[in-house]
């Protein structure tokens, strides 16, 4: 699909983030952040949660060989034949170890330690998990604890309740978990004479694992949690570059729009004015023709006033002049009603020349530049193009702020304004009346105030004034437009207007307008 461009003010109206293509890469990049992020914390999870499932696997071998060995026990020891994995124990001291049944089977008695070393034995025989029974102060030298067994054994004396460790083994890396084993009553007998008491520790039961198996399952789900993470960053990056590229489209139509919107306003706006202007005309006229009616007079008169002059000039010339053809030519009058002739008619082709100065300020719309303007001057540029309206009808009372600050505006955009606020003055009063022209700033802000003693509007009136082709006039006397405009022009210069109408009794509309705007009328 062609992109169509709008105009380059439009483009720059465009935010930055939506017109250049590589500030795209801010968002993405923060998205890739996050997806990076996020799979970091889940493999930190899945490693924290393989541990916690081996170390809880570990917790319950620690309880059954506990519960194996409080069996043992709790039944005093248990026999079994003696066979070359089972020989008596030789460091256990008990008057009944060794026995011999009726049918001559030679028996040894099993204890709980000796019953937890053989099950270690054959579970690490088997490749799994092993056990090992071990105390700081061990009657069977196999018992004796490696330095981590033996730094779990000197926290437990510190009151630690369990160790953990991932170590180095033989065939790989160990899960490695301990416990303490306590004295109780049934153990007495064979730890009472190593000075042990009831409740003490005498030592501890290590259960390691193999660690691989562990971490193949940990790769394994990282491997998935990766690929997961990676189709959705590509999922997410294609749609969101296909919504950044479908939305550019729609800001840039939408610009284009705006650009036909806002060339359709300027053209309805040049259309009010010279509507107005077209209205107005007649009064122009009429304030043009009156002086120029005048200084044609007086020329005629200047006419006539220079004939006799050179007839007289003529005579002195030839020497045929008397004092008598001064009399006759009545000379001190024409040398007095000369200068007069001469003064109206350049006052009034003064008046002409205002006159047409101020029309043509008045109905330059095209102009784009912002200016600091002096609004009393552009306020008595539109009384003079509006005066025949005016002048009939009421009585014009102005009450000018000379301490006025200049503002930032389009000088001819807002003498439209004024325009529109007097013509509608001067066609609410009846008869006669005063139009009352007031100026005035205050704290960063300048007003413009019309008030008029005309008939005023009811409230369901007033709250459609500024509705586009609302008017109560009767129909080829106005478009409805005039208000509208008007208060589009002073939002677009950042300012606001206030009505305040009583029927009756009149209307008074007050502008504001900033003293600083930037160059846009933002």
């Amino acid at each position: 699909m062609t992109e169509v461009a709008p105009p380059p003010a439009t483009i720059r109206k465009i935010p930055r983030l939506i017109r250049e293509r590589r500030w795209w890469l801010l968002p993405l990049a923060l998205w890739g952040l996050l997806v990076a992020l996020s799979l970091q914390l889940q493999v930190t999870r899945i490693g924290e949660q393989s541990v916690q499932v081996a170390l809880e696997g570990a917790r319950n071998m620690f309880r059954m060989v506990m519960l194996t060995r409080n069996w043992n026990a709790s039944h005093g020891g248990v026999y079994v034949p003696v066979t070359p994995r089972t020989p008596p124990n030789l460091y256990l001291e008990h008057p009944r170890r060794d026995v011999t049944t009726t049918d001559g089977v030679a028996l040894t008695m099993i204890n709980p330690a000796y019953m937890t070393r053989l099950i270690g034995s054959m579970s690490a025989e088997d490749g799994g998990v092993s056990f090992h029974l071990t105390s700081l102060r061990p009657i069977q030298p196999a018992n004796g604890a490696d330095p981590w067994e033996t730094r779990s054994l000197e926290a437990f004396e510190r009151g630690v309740r369990e160790t953990t460790a991932i170590e180095a083994g033989p065939d790989g890396p160990l899960l490695r978990y301990m416990a303490p084993l306590q004295v109780q009553e049934s153990c007495m007998g064979c730890h009472a004479k190593q000075g042990y008491k009831v409740g003490d520790i005498r030592g501890g039961l290590s259960v390691s694992q193999h660690y691989g198996p562990i971490e193949v399952a940990s790769r394994d789900a990282i491997r998935q949690s990766a690929l997961a993470h990676g189709a959705a960053f590509v999922v997410v990056l294609a749609v969101g570059w296909g919504l950044l590229e479908l939305l550019r489209r729609r800001w840039f139509e939408l610009a284009c729009k705006i650009a036909e919107l806002e060339e359709a306003h300027g053209q309805l706006l040049q259309s009010e004015k010279m509507a107005a202007v077209g209205v107005l005309a007649a009064g122009v006229a009429h304030e043009i023709n009156n002086p120029v009616g005048f200084v044609g007079s007086n020329l005629g008169t200047l006419k006539t006033y220079s004939e006799e002059l050179v007839a007289l000039l003529e005579a002195c010339r030839a020497g045929r002049a008397t004092e008598a053809d001064f009399v006759a030519a009545d000379f001190d009058y024409l040398k007095g009603d000369l200068a007069a002739l001469i003064g109206e008619s350049r006052d009034g082709l003064e008046r002409v020349r205002k006159i047409v100065a101020d029309l043509k300020d008045f109905a330059r719309v095209d102009q784009a530049e912002w200016q600091e303007a002096d609004l009393n001057a552009g306020i008595e540029c539109t009384l003079n193009v509006v005066w025949n309206e005016l002048k009939y009808k009421a009585e014009v009372v102005r009450a000018y702020d000379p301490s006025l600050p200049r503002v930032p505006c389009l000088p001819a955009q807002i003498n439209q304004v004024v325009m529109n606020l007097l013509v509608n003055a001067a066609q609410a009063i009846a008869e006669h009346g005063v139009i009352t022209l007031r100026t005035g700033h205050d704290a960063g802000w300048a007003w413009i105030e019309v008030e008029d003693s005309g008939s005023g509007m009811p409230p369901e009136v007033l709250k459609h004034i500024f509705d586009p082709f609302y008017t109560t006039k009767p129909v080829g006397k106005g478009t409805g437009l005039g208000l509208s405009i008007s208060y589009d022009i002073v939002r677009k210069h950042g300012g606001r207007i206030e009505v305040a109408s009583t029927l009756g009794q009149g209307s008074r509309f007050r502008v504001w307008l900033p003293v600083r705007i930037n160059s846009r009328g933002e």
